[in-house]
């Protein structure tokens, strides 16, 4: 439990760490307007992203990526909004830096607070949202390194590792799609909105945010292609591998045939006629089979499946 509270001009800034009941019912009675269920949703982990309009505030809920080093795949972090004329409250669970970061930065820089804080509350939000989602490209661009890697190493001999980074790799992508594709729902909502605590100049910024949005959108898409069209190639050289075993245990199994017949047939318990020769019957028997394997040989040959 961490509430932060931060007062520049007419604009109060309070940015609140993994709330609790108690930080809700202090918010409620510092902002009375703050409708109690938008109060409870902060308390709960929204399943989409939305914008609540209200006469004198807005509640916004906006989901945005952070990484798991540890499972390799971006993870969905909430952060709730409630803007109103002079007033912006923040309340997520730390994970997303680049959101803590920035409040301790205006906190500490009076050049950042002038910028940021003097010219309302709704520049203040838009400038959290531009920031949190500028932080997605890295992310994008870490999984281009990684497609990279797999298309420099596919043709290795290690198929187990190249197919594993494959399924991470999509898993990734997966998984930064399904969390910022809502979030353009949201800054439409915002941009085609028309509250009097929103400033109207400020819809080509909410459209700017908009098209980012949509560009993270159409390079998730096209990451999508690239890493199916990887894996199926990889599935054929799989599958044209486990060919060449196959082809290459077949002909050994041709090869030892005749052999294998002539092993069995003298290998039976009765007499054969000319036992007696041990020594002239062994040596046929092996010129029989050495003659029979060459003529399996050059059938395979001929038929060109050797």
């Amino acid at each position: 439990m961490t509430t932060r509270r931060l007062v520049h001009d007419e604009v109060t800034w309070t940015d609140i760490l993994n709330p609790t009941q108690e930080d809700v019912d202090e918010l409620g009675q510092r902002y009375p307007q703050f409708h109690p269920l938008n109060l409870h949703d902060c308390l709960t982990e929204m399943e989409f992203p939305k914008l609540d309009p209200h006469h004198d505030y807005l509640y916004l809920v906006l989901h945005l990526p952070y990484y798991d080093g540890d499972e390799r795949v971006s993870r969905r972090s909430e952060v709730d909004i409630f803007v109103a004329h002079g007033v912006l409250v923040t309340a997520h669970e730390g994970k997303l830096h680049q959101l803590t970061d920035l409040f301790e930065s205006v906190q500490n820089d009076q050049r950042l607070r002038e910028k940021f804080m003097k010219r309302g509350s709704a520049y203040l939000l838009h400038e959290i949202i531009y920031r949190l989602v500028g932080k997605c490209y890295p992310m994008l661009q870490r999984v281009n390194q990684n497609i990279r890697r797999i298309e420099d190493n596919l043709f290795d001999q290690d198929i187990q590792h190249i197919l594993r980074e494959v399924a991470v790799t999509r898993r990734n992508i997966i998984a930064l799609r399904h969390i910022l594709r809502p979030q353009l729902n949201v800054t439409q909502m915002l941009e085609s909105g028309e509250w009097e605590f929103i400033q109207e100049e400020l819809s080509f910024y909410w459209g700017d945010i908009g098209d980012q949005l949509k560009q993270l959108r159409a390079m998730l898409d096209e990451q999508f292609d690239v890493i199916t069209s990887l894996s199926d190639t990889i599935d054929t050289l799989a599958t044209h591998r486990i060919d060449e075993v196959v082809r290459l245990l077949t002909i050994v199994t041709l090869l030892s045939v005749p052999l294998t017949v002539l092993s069995t047939i003298f290998g039976m318990n009765f007499d054969f006629p000319y036992t007696d020769w041990h020594l002239p019957a062994f040596l046929v028997i092996n010129f029989v089979g050495v003659i029979l394997t060459i003529a399996v040989i050059l059938y395979l040959r001929r038929r060109r499946w050797l």
